[in-house]
């Protein structure tokens, strides 16, 4: 009896743990405009997904499930989310595959994931996903192996992570308030600035891509990951396993993106054949030709997200060729240096940035072809008036008037003299 009284005891307080955690976490963490969650809770609701599509942002914002099931005539979902890492890739199909048997996996890869390796990550990428999926061995086990074992603490246990939350009563009030509302008891939507959630794992974004003036070049093309080359290997025997076709894919990136960051075929190369390695196609949408996928920086809200009108045009060369309609060789060039030898000549944008002694500034202009731009340089004084710095002049570096935070107005013109591109810039 008093063995059984102890374990009673046991019980009763562990109970008591859990569900004192279940209510901080209730009221201090609020979700409410979590887009992961949505789209989590939906995945859980579908009977069956014929084609489930994983990975970043790209693909939530490039490809249109309501689309391709009108295409496709079978039902597609996308768990997409944002930043989501391969591992957690592998994990999502997994998940789907238990409650809704997965027929096709599109696998959207792409330079900015494939370089890095499992512990580069930060816990809020992880977080992002693993706080809506259901309890299991498998998240256990995926969680253990993602997280850094000094994050195992906030990783597990959510309240944890918003714990500073607890010092305000108006923000528990707030949180509370929110959650007791049919929009989030039923799963009805989230808030989006720049737009709106469409269902199905697809956010239909406004905005467009002007002249990219930046100091940050393209993404960084090193080696691919060894611990993606493991994760590709697992996530493709799983698959034969399952009896699922695998498809790795590169949703497309804006040419500014592309061509700043030195060749892209080097990063193109490597995808390829470590797909080929692991018997998994890959197809490349940034090397589409245009005359069956014309993808404008028009399409593009910013230089590494399709808007609205971009994944639509996107989505409906995605469904016409996975469905036999378009030929690879009708669709693709064979590298991006080929594709670029198509591209009419323009300038694309600019890569400005200080040096190291802040004292002068460097360009590296950006375009499809080559030719003798001349830059013109003014910068903004203390009387908000512009000044000239550089006249009309192919240099690309110049001394800049002040050490501090300088906003520029810089004018390109071609050989011809046509002005080509202008950017303000604050560097």
């Amino acid at each position: 009896m008093k063995v059984l009284k102890i374990l009673g005891v046991g019980v009763f307080t562990a109970a008591l743990v859990v569900l004192s955690l279940f209510g901080l976490d209730y009221v201090l963490s609020d979700d409410t405009n979590s887009f992961a969650r949505l789209i989590m809770h939906e995945m859980y609701e579908q009977e069956e997904i014929d084609s489930l599509i994983v990975g970043s942002s790209h693909a939530y914002s490039g490809l249109d499930p309501a689309i391709l099931d009108k295409e496709w005539n079978q039902n597609t979902f996308s768990s997409s989310t944002s930043a989501q890492r391969y591992d957690t890739s592998f994990m999502l199909l997994r998940e789907a595959n238990r409650v809704a048997d997965i027929d096709t996996c599109y696998f959207e890869i792409s330079m900015y994931s494939t370089t890095k390796d499992i512990g580069d990550g930060i816990l809020a990428e992880i977080c992002t996903v693993s706080d809506f999926l259901r309890p299991s061995l498998d998240k256990f086990s995926y969680m253990l192996k993602a997280v850094k074992p000094e994050d195992y603490v906030n990783a597990f246990c959510r309240a944890r992570r918003n714990w500073k939350s607890i010092y305000s009563l108006e923000e528990m009030e707030e949180t509370v308030s929110k959650k007791s509302k049919d929009f989030y008891k039923n799963y009805e939507g989230v808030e989006l600035k720049s737009g709106e959630y469409k269902g199905k794992g697809f956010i239909d974004f406004e905005g467009e891509l002007q002249n990219a003036a930046t100091s940050v070049k393209g993404a960084y093309q090193g080696p691919i990951s060894e611990d993606f080359l493991e994760c590709l290997r697992e996530m493709s025997q799983y698959c034969r396993e399952n009896d699922i076709e695998l498809i790795c894919f590169a949703a497309p990136l804006s040419e500014y993106t592309l061509a700043s960051g030195g060749s892209y075929d080097d990063y193109y190369i490597q995808a390829k054949e470590v797909c080929e390695e692991y018997g998994v196609p890959y197809y490349d949408f940034n090397l589409a030709k245009p005359s069956v996928l014309d993808i404008q920086d028009s399409d593009f809200r910013d230089r590494t997200h399709l808007n609205g009108t971009g994944a639509r045009k996107l989505t409906k060369g995605f469904a016409d060729f996975f469905a036999g309609k378009i030929e690879e060789e009708e669709m693709f060039y064979e590298s991006y240096a080929q594709k670029q030898e198509h591209l009419p000549k323009r300038f694309i944008g600019i890569v400005i940035r200080r040096d190291e002694s802040k004292e002068y500034c460097e360009m590296t202009p950006i375009a499809t072809k080559e030719d003798d731009y001349k830059y013109e340089v003014l910068y903004e004084d203390e009387n908000k008036d512009y000044v000239s710095i550089q006249k009309k002049s192919s240099n690309l570096k110049f001394k800049m008037p002040q050490k501090g935070k300088t906003k520029l107005k810089i004018r390109v013109y071609d050989s011809q003299g046509n002005k080509v591109a202008g950017f303000i810039k604050s560097i």
